[in-house]
């Protein structure tokens, strides 16, 4: 037997004792000048269940760009908790602890901390040996909620996380799978949330020899070793800088959005316009995802560019059917226009084909024998696609993206303006994303950077772009197309924040009431609204309460151009 495989052995050994059960493959282990970690990931497995733990893991897995980090703190907590567990039974736990907690602090000595993960191992390993924690305010704040956890029941010890990562994270999952969450905890049985990560393989002793030939007194396997993952660009956000301002602050929404691409007077106009009330005090930002060079920007740019590839691929790998989708959509509009305006009739060398003219082109050599419409009054509409880009978004924003480019596309071909803009509030910020201007048909790929994050304080956002939108021209009409999840929602509960007074907080009746006082604003001032509500049942009433007369529920995103089409036949009708 290698060397290498005999550690392993060793490695193995130590966290089967600690788990008081030999008859499973551990997912890992460590090397042994880091015994202190095989011990206390073996008295782990003794103390909790980590199927649920697995299973938990998958469910803040999804398209969670501080997943990494919440599993780190989850593993942090484990092995503290276990350490607690054994402290008082065990001998050499104190020694092989402190032994390993000086391994880490020595990195430390030469760097700073990278990122959260490096900020909690040196805090954490550095209070054991005595040293203070160092970090801002922010992260003491975060750090002592995450060690007040104290539970051995594992469905407890998840409930607990789950609701310190939405307490102090911008951390959304989707209705269906909270729903069942709810019910892993309540029924401590795991639920599969789609990304179950690898778990230990139960073993038999005769598995066991016939791998190795080897007695059951030095188990081992076939060995998976993890390799450590070193993304030195990961993640290089702190949880405070040693500022603990810098993530309310206008350069943290710039290092997670991109640059400003309006000047901050004609931000500050707009903000003196329609920050008040409920909104007091509250910021706007307007920006084209375009980034700095600076390193948390960096990082964010990324993340994101990452999912723009997936939805690029998603979008184009889709091709064929959203280009049938696009010519039904355009065809449906014109035919409708046609109805109402004059068409100019002109021979070109594309189009329909005349019979009548077919014989010029032989004889002649003129090709011009195809009859073509040109209509010249389709500039009289103007659309507005603003989209819902808050976390509620999350599992379905390569679709979103989809339809809004068909729909875009569509309406180049009828040339029609439209401009698309995305929105969601983080922090004290609600932020617009612009992906195309009315007449930048240049720009329609830009929807693939389409991202979800954040909440969602519509009144704000509607109230914004109607600033915007110019409504003067009489010849225009004006038409403002939202697609929403009809549930306006920004609860100050995230990182640095204090909880504000019920009847300050944007959810529920007030955000309702607000939103739809907006979209009345708007109508008022012949500014055609649709709302495409894409929710829960449960929120279809505060959705008509929104948009009124003129509001679609749709249970596909897939519908959203179908929707489209019909409205605007009808607005056509109605011009």
């Amino acid at each position: 037997m290698n060397d290498d495989k005999w550690q392993k052995i060793r490695e193995y050994n130590v966290i089967w004792d600690f788990a008081h059960n030999y008859k499973f493959l551990p997912q890992k282990s460590f090397p042994m000048d880091q015994k202190y970690l095989n011990i206390v990931y073996g008295a782990a497995k003794n103390i909790f269940d980590f199927s649920l733990i697995s299973s938990f893991l998958s469910y803040i897995k999804k398209d969670n760009t501080f997943y990494d980090d919440f599993k780190f703190m989850t593993e942090l907590l484990i092995y503290h908790l276990a350490y607690l567990n054994i402290r008082d039974e065990n001998l050499v736990i104190d020694s092989e602890r402190i032994s390993y907690a000086k391994k880490v602090r020595a990195k430390y000595e030469l760097r700073d901390p990278q990122n959260i993960r490096d900020q909690f191992e040196k805090a954490y390993y550095g209070k054991i040996l005595g040293y203070p924690i160092v970090e801002g305010g922010l992260f003491l704040t975060i750090y002592k909620a995450l060690f007040a956890i104290d539970t051995r029941d594992t469905s407890n010890l998840i409930e607990k996380l789950n609701e310190f990562f939405e307490r102090h994270f911008a951390f959304e999952r989707s209705a269906q799978d909270r729903d069942k969450f709810e019910n892993m905890v309540k029924e401590k049985k795991a639920k599969n949330f789609d990304q179950v990560d690898t778990e230990e393989e139960e073993l038999s002793e005769n598995f066991i020899e016939e791998q190795f030939g080897i007695g059951s007194a030095e188990f081992s396997g076939n060995i998976y070793f993890e390799e450590k993952k070193l993304d030195k660009e990961r993640n290089l956000i702190f949880l405070n800088k040693g500022d603990e301002t810098y993530h309310e602050s206008a350069e943290f929404i710039e290092d997670f959005y991109g640059l400003s691409v309006l000047n901050k007077d004609r931000v500050k106009a707009i903000e003196n316009k329609v920050a008040k009330g409920i909104h007091s005090g509250k910021k706007l930002y307007f920006t084209r995802g375009e980034y700095t060079t600076k390193a948390n920007a960096l990082f964010y740019k990324k993340n994101r560019k990452k999912l723009a590839d997936e939805t690029k691929d998603y979008i184009e790998g889709n091709s064929a059917i959203n280009n049938r989708s696009i010519n039904e959509l355009s065809m449906t509009i014109k035919n409708s226009l046609a109805n109402f305006y004059d068409f100019e009739e002109s021979y070109k060398s594309f189009g329909i084909i005349d019979s009548t003219k077919a014989w010029r082109a032989g004889t002649l050599n003129d090709y011009k024998v195809f009859k073509y419409q040109e209509n010249k009054e389709v500039n009289k509409f103007k659309i507005d696609l603003l989209l819902d880009g808050s976390a509620s978004q999350i599992k379905r924003a390569k679709l979103v993206a989809n339809q809004a480019y068909i729909i875009e596309k569509a309406m180049d071909k009828l040339n029609i303006p439209i401009r698309v803009i995305s929105y969601s509030t983080l922090r004290d910020y609600t932020v617009f994303n612009l992906y195309r201007d009315y007449e930048e048909k240049e720009n329609n790929e830009k929807i693939y950077n389409f991202m979800a994050s954040g909440s969602n304080r519509d009144g704000l956002a509607y109230k914004a772009i109607h600033q915007i939108i110019d409504s003067k021209d009489p010849t225009t009409k004006n038409i403002l197309i939202i697609l929403s999840d009809g549930k306006p929602n920004d609860l100050r509960s995230n990182i640095n924040t204090v909880k504000l007074y019920d009847k300050d907080q944007y959810v529920d009746e007030n955000a309702v009431e607000d939103t739809g006082k907006e979209v009345r604003n708007l109508r008022e001032d012949n500014i055609t609204t649709l709302g495409v509500f894409t929710g829960e049942d449960e929120d279809v009433p505060k959705a008509k309460l929104i948009y009124g007369a003129d509001f679609c529920r749709i249970t596909s995103i897939e519908n959203f151009s179908k929707i489209v089409s019909i409205f605007l036949k009808n607005q056509i009708f109605k011009a």
